[in-house]
C-alpha cells in the first residue's frame, strides 16, 4: 500500500472539543443582534417580550382575571373602537404586528375557577373585541382544567401541563395565559420542581417565539413581612426569570371599587401604572375600563383620544373622496386606499375605518357588501352636528 495515499486521522484536543461545545453560546461583538419584539405596550412603553415568560400577581380577589381580559383584548383586537374606549393606551406595537404578519392568537388556560366564571372571561373578551358573544373565534381558545383528574400513571398536575403543551403544539398561539401556574406543579415549595418547571416554560417560550404569562398569588397577608413576593419557591424562580411582573391591587372607598395595575419588575423601561374600574356596559358580565390615575396619565389618554379623533376626521375625508355615491367599494380595497392616502399601516387603517363605522351613519354597507358614504351624515359631521344613532 502506498504510504503517500494514506489518510492520517486528526485527533482533536480536549480544549478543541470543549470549544466546539461552548461555541454556539458565545456572543460575537461583530454581529448585530436585533431589538426584541414585545407583544404589548402601554402609553408607548413596550412589555411582554416574545420568547419570554411573564407573571401576573396580587392578593386573591384583587382583579387579576380582569387584567387578563384587558391584555387578551388588547392583542386580539387592536383596531376595535371598544378596545380603544375601554383600554386607552394599551395595545400591541405596530412593529410586532408587522413581524408576526397576522393578528395574534391567544390560549387562555384556567386551572382554578368554576366553568361559569371561565366562560365569563371568554365572553368579556368577546365583548371588548366586538365579537359575537355566542360564536367561537379561532383566535381565542380557552382550556378549562379545574376538574382534570389524576390516573394511576399520571398525577393531575402533570396531565394539565402535558395537555397545555399539546394545545400549544396544535393551536399555535402567539401568547399564552396560565391562570393558576401552581396547578401544573406537584409542590410549588419544592426548589428542584420549581426550577425545572420555570426552565421548561422559558425553553418553550423561546422555542416557539411566544409569550407565556403565569398567574401566581402574592404571599398571603397579614402576618407576612414580605407580601411583595410571589408564593413559594415557584414564585422566587418566576421572579428571577420573568421579563415582566405586574400586580393588580384592589382599592375600596366611599366612591366604589377600583384596581391599580403596577409593574413590579421589567427587563426594559418601566411603564406607568394604570387604574381601572369594572363597568356594567355588558350587564352583569363586568367590563374593565381604564381610568385616569393622575394628571400625567390623563394627559396621555387625552393625547391618544385627540390623535384618534384627528385621524378619524382624516379617514372620513378620504372616504368621502373615494366612495361618495355613486361610488362604492369593497372593504379590502378601501383599506388599501386608506393606507396609501393617509400613509399609515394596515392595522391603523382598519382601526380608523372601524371607528367611523362605530360612530354610526357615516358610511354603510350595501347589499353587495360594498361600502358607500351617507352624504347627509357626512355633511352633519362637517357642521359639528350629532351623529345619527347606529342602526
Amino acid at each position: 500500500m502506498n504510504e503517500e495515499n494514506q489518510t492520517i486521522p486528526q485527533t482533536s484536543s480536549p480544549e478543541q472539543l470543549a470549544m466546539e461545545e461552548i461555541r454556539p453560546y458565545l456572543l460575537d461583538a461583530r454581529e448585530e443582534y436585533p431589538e426584541p419584539y414585545y407583544m404589548l405596550e402601554f402609553n408607548g412603553v413596550p412589555f411582554s417580550t416574545l420568547g419570554g415568560i411573564q407573571a401576573i400577581t396580587g392578593q386573591k380577589k384583587n382583579g387579576k382575571t380582569f387584567v387578563l381580559a384587558q391584555l387578551m383584548a388588547a392583542v386580539l383586537a387592536p383596531d376595535c373602537p371598544r378596545v380603544h374606549d375601554n383600554l386607552p393606551g394599551l395595545t400591541i406595537p405596530e412593529r410586532t404586528l408587522e413581524h408576526l404578519g397576522h393578528l395574534p392568537k391567544v390560549l387562555y388556560v384556567d386551572t382554578e375557577m368554576e366553568k361559569l366564571n371561565s366562560a365569563k372571561v371568554l365572553r368579556r373578551v368577546h365583548w371588548l373585541c366586538n365579537w359575537d358573544m355566542k360564536v367561537p373565534n379561532e383566535r381565542l381558545n380557552v382550556l378549562w382544567m379545574r376538574t382534570v383528574e389524576a390516573t394511576d400513571a399520571e398525577p393531575a398536575f402533570k396531565k394539565r401541563w402535558r395537555l397545555i403543551k399539546l394545545a400549544i403544539d396544535i393551536l399555535h398561539p402567539d401568547i399564552v395565559f396560565i391562570d393558576g401556574v401552581r396547578d401544573i406543579i406537584g409542590d410549588f415549595n419544592d426548589n428542584a420542581q420549581s426550577s425545572a418547571l420555570v426552565q421548561e416554560l422559558m425553553a418553550l417560550a423561546e422555542k416557539r417565539g411566544i409569550c407565556i404569562w403565569n398567574v401566581l398569588h402574592l404571599n398571603p397577608r397579614p402576618g407576612n413581612d414580605d407580601e411583595s413576593k410571589m408564593r413559594g419557591h415557584l414564585g422566587t424562580e418566576l421572579g428571577n426569570k420573568v421579563t415582566d411582573t405586574i400586580a393588580s391591587v384592589k382599592h375600596k372607598d366611599g366612591n366604589g371599587v377600583t384596581f391599580t395595575v403596577k409593574q413590579l419588575d421589567a427587563r426594559g423601561k418601566d411603564m406607568d401604572d394604570w387604574k381601572f374600574e369594572v363597568t356594567d356596559q355588558a350587564g352583569a358580565l363586568g367590563i374593565p375600563r381604564i381610568i385616569a390615575n393622575g394628571s400625567a396619565l390623563q394627559a396621555k389618554i387625552d393625547e391618544i383620544k385627540a390623535d384618534d379623533e384627528h385621524m378619524m376626521s382624516e379617514t372620513i375625508r378620504v372616504l368621502k373622496e373615494i366612495i361618495t355615491p355613486p361610488n362604492a367599494d369593497f372593504y379590502t380595497n378601501i383599506i388599501k386606499r386608506l393606507k396609501e392616502k393617509l400613509h399609515i399601516g394596515e392595522n391603523k387603517a382598519k382601526k380608523y375605518f372601524n371607528m367611523v363605522v362605530d360612530r354610526g351613519g357615516i358610511i354603510y354597507q350595501m347589499n353587495d357588501n360594498r361600502w358607500t358614504v351617507n352624504t347627509s351624515e357626512v355633511e352633519a359631521y362637517e357642521q359639528g352636528l350629532p351623529f345619527a344613532p347606529k342602526p
